[in-house]
């Protein structure tokens, strides 16, 4: 169980600085592509320099990039909310119900959520296969590597929900020490 979690810890460490990276490369690529549409390609710099064709500057897959770039910070993105709970949900009927029966619609929900990201993984792996033979326009990349963040993210998703489980579990099991108050209404009771 603790394997599980420290596992679901390091992933998510790793896809937070993946997604930092990321986002990283697609600011300064929208940076150099507002400078470039906008400064460099300027009638006013052609007027001042007509003899530099600044048309070289004007790079045509650095939209696609930043497109493919924001598509892997929302998967990634996903799972690292997944491991914090932090996705929308409604608590109306978790917080009536008492605390075993919480627990219980918890681990259902959990196995809910669990059997979605496996399907999720079944289909990823399918359109990996139909996207193999797929380039992209500008980039002239393998569409495997934009489609493979939904694969991913279901892989992770699944190790966060393992870990989840492994909470659980662990909290469900251990006994929570008896204070004094409860041990003298235990024993007078009996």
């Amino acid at each position: 169980m603790i394997f599980v979690q420290k596992m679901s810890r390091t992933i998510n460490k790793f896809s937070c600085y993946l997604m930092i990276a990321f986002f990283i490369v697609a600011f300064l690529a929208t940076v150099y592509q507002v400078f470039s549409r906008y400064i460099i390609n300027s009638p006013f710099l052609a007027q001042v320099l007509p003899a530099v064709d600044f048309g070289l500057f004007n790079f045509t897959w650095i939209e696609e990039l930043i497109r493919y770039l924001f598509v892997w910070i929302v998967f990634l993105g996903i799972g690292t909310v997944y491991k914090e709970k932090g996705h929308a949900h409604v608590e109306l009927l978790l917080l009536y119900l008492p605390k075993v029966w919480q627990k219980r619609l918890i681990f259902i929900i959990e196995c809910i959520n669990a059997s979605f990201f496996i399907l999720l993984i079944y289909l990823g792996a399918a359109i990996l296969k139909t996207t193999s033979l797929q380039v992209s326009p500008s980039l002239n990349i393998n569409m495997t590597t934009v489609y493979m963040s939904i694969f991913f993210c279901s892989l992770i998703c699944l190790v966060h929900s393992a870990a989840h489980f492994a909470a659980w579990v662990s909290d469900y099991k251990v006994p929570k020490p008896l204070t004094e108050e409860k041990m003298i209404s235990k024993n007078v009771t009996t």
